[in-house]
């Protein structure tokens, strides 16, 4: 009986184990690389291309790089309809956004930008 209960405690023990212990990593697999988010002045917030840009994240490249991204993609979607324009790509980066908040005077949008692996999603107002 009693090697029975040593032996239980000795699976439960292995098995914790198991699940405690994180596996390990290909060594060849692709790498995540986490979102950070970028802090904006005010005065970046209002001179982006748009009424103002709320938030800023970025994930595989620089912040810098993710104002610029946002920069062109307002400058592109105001070259195709104006305030209400909207853009699929820019410089390369493939563009998608979600418009919500929407009223006769402004509305916000959330955007994000890929280019392979590389993310610049922003969140932003546009007055009308």
């Amino acid at each position: 009986m009693r090697c029975l209960t040593r032996a239980c405690a000795l699976a439960a023990l292995a098995a914790a184990a198991v699940l405690i212990l994180p596996a390990a990593a290909p060594a060849s697999g692709p790498t995540a690389v986490a979102a950070k988010s970028c802090r904006l002045s005010l005065n970046q917030q209002r001179h982006l291309g748009t009424t103002y840009v709320l938030k800023l994240s970025v994930s595989g490249v620089s912040c810098r790089t993710g104002r610029k991204v946002v920069k062109a993609y307002h400058g592109c979607r105001h070259n195709r309809g104006g305030l209400d324009g909207t853009c699929g790509s820019v410089s390369g980066w493939s563009c998608s956004e979600h418009r919500f908040n929407k009223s006769r005077f402004s509305y916000d949008a959330t955007a994000t930008c890929k280019k392979g692996s590389r993310r610049v999603k922003h969140t932003y107002t546009q007055n009308i």
